[in-house]
């Protein structure tokens, strides 16, 4: 079996308050978008695992299956090739949990009901919930809280330079309170279809603290909205920046102005 695992974009991305278990609550707008990884998992008597490029050995693909077969008793062989950017903010190691718990499940005939497979996402990471569900949902707690959306159809070019950001160190280091994003108006865009207003709420309250750890993030987002975009932002932690696009003609013109950089991906939310 062969699934596509997507990776996910933040519309807006607000950090209410600290928690007393040392985690931020979170508030804001996810989308599946279609870069993706390609996970190929076959039937196994234990968990084997392979990726074109070097992963850590206990990654959470790793893991996802491990629990998977803690719980059913079925393994799987599992080849990853890599489409999403590490260090990105784009959820690729969630999405690789979320496809290959949902490819074990189907290859095993749906021995696992749906509410249980998001249980045991969750145990994985908080994003994997979403990568299961896919399309568009506002996300609240640490990012497991979902309230599905109509998903907004948008053009985009995400692109990233050679650095990242430890998502660990930017939250140690984040300074309460922060300039909060208008999830609501930007929910209300979605809900009647307006994505001018839509593209106007885009807003990431991690943007401002990890450009000043990494400020390729900000030329970046610069450098999109030079070249078209009616919209640029940071993505979860970073470091990946959404440019949105009138269309993807427009988009496709623009990635030619980010030639040097290491990624640059013209797709669409799904």
């Amino acid at each position: 079996m062969e699934i596509n695992a997507y990776a996910k974009i933040n519309i807006t991305l607000d950090v209410l308050r600290k928690r007393q278990d040392g985690y931020h609550d979170l508030r804001g707008i996810m989308c599946a978008v279609s870069v993706s990884d390609r996970v190929r998992i076959e039937p196994a008597s234990e968990i084997l695992f392979r990726s074109d490029i070097p992963l850590p050995k206990n990654n959470t693909a790793v893991r996802a299956a491990g629990l998977f077969m803690e719980k059913t008793g079925k393994g799987a062989a599992i080849h990853i090739t890599k489409g999403i950017p590490s260090e990105a903010g784009m959820g690729g190691a969630s999405a690789d949990a979320a496809a290959v718990l949902r490819g074990m499940n189907e290859l095993y005939g749906g021995i696992v009901e749906e509410s249980r497979l998001y249980e045991m996402g969750l145990a994985i990471g908080a994003d994997v919930p979403f990568c299961l569900m896919g399309g568009c949902a506002v996300a609240e707690g640490v990012g497991e809280i979902l309230t599905p959306l109509p998903t907004p159809k948008l053009d985009l070019l995400i692109v990233k330079g050679s650095g990242g950001v430890s998502t660990g160190a930017l939250f140690k280091a984040l300074k309460l309170p922060v300039r909060h994003p208008d999830t609501d108006a930007a929910i209300q865009a979605i809900q009647r279809g307006d994505m001018t207003a839509l593209a106007n709420c885009a807003e990431n309250a991690l943007e401002a603290p990890a450009s000043a750890i990494l400020p390729e993030i900000a030329e970046n987002k610069a450098a999109l909205l030079h070249n078209g975009a009616i919209s640029a932002f940071m993505t979860g932690s970073g470091a990946a920046v959404v440019g949105i696009f009138r269309d993807g003609h427009a988009a496709q013109q623009a990635k030619k102005a980010f030639a040097h950089l290491p990624f640059a991906c013209v797709c669409h939310t799904l």
